[in-house]
């Protein structure tokens, strides 16, 4: 009961202290095609309240004669970020006073900002609240009291934003109250075409081959990985996460029957996610974003980690997370308890999407999350979407798009803040590889409006020219992005545009077997395999695709002596093609899921048999110096 109460006192207090802040909200809302929603209103109707209170309640005092000027410009502060420093621009000193408050308003933006980009809800009240302090000292910054102070109008500030916000929200709500969704959702069948494996290309091997690299080295090291932040879009975690899709994909289309360095990777991904130095960040967001102390990245909120990794789990074949710092293991979720937690805490959302991190929704993240609940489902055989689908669809249209039918990219749990999209064209088309996975009518609506947009305006200005993976001067992230989408709904077209552009502007170089772009980021190499390993519904099938019956796969190959171009299970038997990896390779290949202690034909000239041991496992080395084409069929 006392956690419960600590709980709802820490909510309370994030919300109150937010509340004075961001009255420019509703003059916003006014003028952007943003739908007013019921819970979003009643937070917005919340901060206005509030706000209009601290202005009344700080006007009154002000008029009050005989209170002290100091005392007079603290109470002017309060009624917006640095006002209280015109309280002193009078006479000559009124050019100085005006730059203090231009320079106040620059602080509290950079605060706004530092809140979102790393959840922490304290810094814009506290630049709000310090500036009103400072105010009141005019000594400290300089400012004389003898030279006078400003009479009314800069009384006149808070009024009139309040005048001008109360206005936009009645706007809203009208609009609110007559507007309809772009499109209704609308869920098709879960039954989707089953794809023929092929071979993989020599230039995608390469490819391949560069995650794999990155994946298979020892698990406390982050060689070739990006180190910029761990709040934002160049994070550790989305590298990992994104690699782990990525071959994910490479092996569902080109190698299911084969393990090997694929199932390696996958666990060493795993694990890497759980190191402590990529969830160390939540300590501190949850501190400053929440008002809450939990360490614990899983537990609650925070779906940029639990709900990524849950989908790199299904997909990739992880069964347990195992959060671990230098001492040891701290805490383990397993696959099963971790699509239960966010299962829950949909259930229980008001807004029916998810805190992606402390008070900010982000649409493209709930996709994400949900596709992971979904694929656990397939995996685990439980029926978790079944019951969560049709309300997480509703909320998605109501809560996170606009009335034109297009994403909002984020927005504010605690005010119901929406700003305009930022990141161009891609804001809109990345969602789609994910909503298609969920409902393929609504994600061809939806790419129907980005196909609307390409086909009428300036790609140069559509595409966001920062690669988000590593905050570089590249349009590499926004091409591979939406290449990847395009080639989940089937857009061939589009496809091949961008990654032509992403060719022309972003040359690839071959180094050591590995094709690497130097103006790209990891993050964006992942989306660009993504993008060449997929195909129509490619992402839709892989979280409706039940887990194989164990057959004949190859267990283990030294990489990188042995490349896997081809696995895929035929009849009783395997068929497998190899290409060397490096000269005069010699692997010892390891075949599991084989008939106990039955012969297998090879298909090899040097070695035409081998035979299964009690557990069905077998052992066969081979000269890989070229192309290698192996068939196991049972001998009968």
């Amino acid at each position: 009961m006392k956690q419960k109460q600590l709980s709802l006192w820490s909510a309370a207090s994030a919300q109150l202290l937010t509340s004075p802040f961001l009255p420019f909200n509703f003059v916003i809302q006014s003028y952007l095609p943003l739908n007013g929603r019921p819970v979003h209103r009643t937070r917005q109707a919340r901060v206005l309240l509030g706000y209009a209170g601290i202005v009344v309640v700080a006007t009154v005092l002000g008029a009050w004669k005989s209170a002290p000027s100091e005392m007079n410009a603290a109470l002017l502060g309060l009624t917006f970020p640095g006002a209280g420093f015109l309280h002193w621009a009078a006479t000559e000193q009124a050019p100085y006073a005006l730059g203090l408050f231009s320079a106040a308003i620059a602080l509290f933006m950079l605060a706004v900002l530092l809140w979102f980009a790393t959840g922490n809800v304290l810094a814009p009240v506290i630049a709000w609240v310090g500036l009103a302090w400072l105010a009141a000292y005019p000594a400290v910054v300089q400012l004389e009291a003898r030279h006078g102070v400003a009479k009314v109008w800069p009384w006149l500030i808070g009024p009139v934003l309040v005048l001008l916000a109360t206005a936009g929200w009645c706007r809203g709500a009208r609009a609110a109250a007559v507007a309809k969704p772009h499109f209704a959702p609308c869920r098709m069948s879960a039954r989707v075409a089953e794809s023929t494996p092929t071979v993989l290309s020599p230039e995608n091997s390469k490819r391949v081959r560069l995650l794999l690299d990155r994946a298979l080295q020892p698990i406390e090291k982050f060689d070739g990985f990006e180190r910029r932040d761990q709040f934002q879009t160049a994070a550790l975690r989305y590298q990992i996460n994104f690699m782990s899709y990525a071959l994910a994909f490479a092996q569902a289309r080109h190698a299911p029957a084969a393990g090997a360095c694929f199932a390696e990777a996958q666990d060493r991904l795993l694990s890497k996610i759980g190191d402590r130095r990529l969830w160390a960040y939540w300590g501190l967001e949850n501190a400053w974003g929440n008002l809450r102390f939990s360490r614990d990245p899983v537990a609650r909120q925070n779906i940029m980690y639990s709900g990524f990794t849950a989908l790199q789990m299904a997909l990739g074949g992880g069964e347990t997370l195992i959060l671990h710092a230098s001492q040891g293991p701290v805490r383990a979720h397993g696959l099963d308890d971790l699509a239960e937690l966010l299962a829950t805490q949909y259930r229980t959302s008001r807004y029916g999407l998810l805190d992606c991190e402390p008070n900010w929704i982000y649409p493209l993240c709930n996709l994400i999350t949900m596709v992971g609940i979904k694929a656990a489902d397939a995996r685990l055989g439980t029926k978790q979407w079944d019951s969560l689908g049709d309300p997480f669809l509703e909320a998605l249209v109501r809560e996170g798009m606009r009335d034109d039918g297009t994403f909002i990219a984020f927005r504010s749990s605690l005010t119901g803040f929406a700003p305009p999209a930022p990141g161009g064209i891609v804001m809109q088309a990345f969602p789609c590889l994910f909503l298609n996975a969920l409902s393929p009518e609504m994600a061809r609506q939806q790419w129907l409006l980005v196909r609307q947009r390409l086909d009428h305006s300036s790609w140069k200005r559509l595409f966001w020219p920062v690669d988000v993976g590593n905050y570089g001067f590249s349009r590499a992230s926004s091409y591979a992005a939406t290449a990847a989408a395009a080639v989940e709904m089937g857009d061939e077209e589009v496809a091949s545009e961008c990654l032509r552009r992403l060719d022309e502007e972003c040359p690839s170089h071959e180094l050591g077997g590995t094709i690497h772009r130097e103006n790209a980021s990891l993050w964006a190499h992942a989306l660009e395999l993504i993008a060449r390993c997929n195909r129509p519904d490619g992402l839709r099938e892989l979280t409706t695709r039940k887990t194989e019956q164990t057959g004949p796969h190859l267990a283990a190959a030294p990489y990188p002596d042995a490349i896997v171009m081809h696995a895929v299970r035929r009849d009783r038997g395997l068929d497998l093609i190899l290409d060397p990896g490096r000269a005069n390779a010699s692997p010892l290949l390891e075949f599991g899921g084989l008939v106990p202690e039955r012969h297998y034909r090879t298909g090899l000239a040097e070695t035409s048999f081998v035979r299964s041991d009690h557990q069905g496992r077998a052992l066969l080395r081979i000269d890989l110096n070229d192309r290698t084409r192996i068939t196991l069929d049972p001998v009968v």
